[in-house]
């Protein structure tokens, strides 16, 4: 596997920025719906929340295509200064002076708008600087930094949230101010060049062409496929989470690892944990070691993993069992996660790298949506008759993620014919 060091300059940059700014927004994000659920109750809070979600899908669908017309620098450079504008204006709206849970949700809003906008672009950037044969190792270190970040950002946040919150928040306003510096002066535009199109004829081709592409590579499959684990994933702090706090009570089961008894939320937590640290610990050695494999084999093997670790979560409330569960579930996630992204990169236009990733970013955010519905839905419904319909959603997803790879081998073997003829 390369080394860090054997990346361009401008990935370099781009993962070290993005470790730097989930670290800072894991001290804030995850704890804000426990500040306005104080401030301002419940209900409201959860009507914010999914205003949230409405304004991270708003800005991915402006600012993916915007920057696929207009560039990414200064669309980058756009909603980054938006971004610090945003925290600094939340941080003034919780100082010693006095506090507003109004004003900080009106300027996270407008933050996630821009986070929302930017997020494919930084995506599209990656592509721009990157060759096809390096993208999965550029990916896996994405994806363990990614997971370092998150979870000393989550650790400091817990100690540091209710005494410094108005630190925190000017925390993440000064790593966009940083982002915005090293953008300016260390990253070049990189926006494939191509002829405008100046006739609606032209225009009008290229959306069929478009149109023809997504159903022939599948990326709306993928989407989907991935929209599914995405569902799955968010059960275990929505429908798992809340069975575990009300059936795991403190006293009835002891993990013997730790020597300890433990009542549904620390079980929650201990499960988080095992997570992080297995994708910290293996991520990078899983790497090497799956190498030569072909990609079909560990995405589709990493996924099928996934899911049967989550519906053994769901299956079970032994804290032995569920750790066992974890464990395949986090395996499955570190086969799968990079060999997935390497695979999205190979079906985006290079025309309209920033679009679709913007397209992807709302399939994300849709799953997110969903696992709130099944929340709900569970109300109703048995725990067999839940783990019954995580069963079809890990069937479903498989079965989509193997109809993608089945498109692409077609048009592989399409390409050839017409190369040979």
């Amino acid at each position: 596997m390369s080394s860090f060091r054997s990346f361009s300059q401008t990935i370099q940059i781009r993962l070290l920025l993005m470790f730097m700014a989930k670290l800072t927004t894991m001290m804030v994000i995850p704890y804000l719906i426990i500040y306005f659920s104080a401030k301002l109750g419940v209900i409201t809070s959860g009507f914010m929340l999914i205003a949230v979600i409405m304004a991270s899908v708003a800005g991915a669908m402006i600012g993916g295509p915007a920057a696929d017309r207009f560039g990414r620098k200064k669309l980058i450079l756009l909603f980054e200064s938006i971004i610090i504008i945003s925290y600094l204006g939340a941080a003034l709206s919780n100082g010693s002076w006095g506090t507003s849970a109004l004003a900080t949700f009106l300027f996270f809003l407008m933050a996630q708008f821009s986070t929302g906008a930017v997020n494919p672009i930084y995506q599209a950037l990656i592509l721009d600087c990157s060759q096809p044969n390096e993208r999965q190792e550029i990916y896996t270190y994405s994806y363990w930094l990614g997971n370092i970040s998150v979870a000393i950002g989550s650790l400091l946040g817990a100690m540091l949230f209710n005494k410094f919150l108005f630190f925190l928040l000017l925390s993440v306003a000064c790593t966009s101010l940083v982002a915005v510096i090293v953008t300016i002066f260390f990253i070049q535009e990189t926006m494939p060049r191509k002829t405008e199109l100046r006739h609606t004829s032209k225009k009008l081709a290229c959306r069929k062409k478009l149109a023809k592409r997504l159903g022939e590579r599948g990326f709306l499959t993928f989407c989907f496929a991935s929209l599914l684990v995405v569902a799955m994933e968010e059960q275990l702090t929505n429908y798992l989470g809340i069975r575990f706090v009300q059936e795991i009570q403190k006293g009835e089961g002891v993990l013997i690892l730790l020597s300890t008894e433990a009542s549904g939320i620390e079980m929650l937590g201990l499960l988080k944990v095992e997570n992080t640290v297995i994708v910290i610990l293996f991520t990078l050695g899983i790497a090497k070691w799956t190498k030569k494999w072909s990609p079909y084999v560990t995405l589709l093997g990493g996924v099928f993993l996934f899911f049967i670790g989550y519906i053994t979560l769901s299956i079970s409330t032994t804290p032995f069992i569920l750790i066992i569960g974890m464990f395949i579930a986090s395996i499955g996630e570190v086969l799968y996660m990079p060999i997935k992204q390497t695979m999205l990169a190979t079906i985006v236009p290079d025309h309209a790298r920033s679009t679709y990733m913007s397209w992807y970013q709302i399939a994300l955010l849709l799953g997110v949506c969903s696992a709130g519905a099944f929340l709900v839905i569970s109300h109703w419904l048995s725990f067999t008759t839940m783990t019954f319909l995580f069963c079809l959603i890990g069937l479903g997803s498989v079965i989509l993620f193997y109809r993608f790879i089945q498109n692409m081998d077609e048009e592989r073997k399409d390409n050839r014919f017409r190369q040979e003829v």
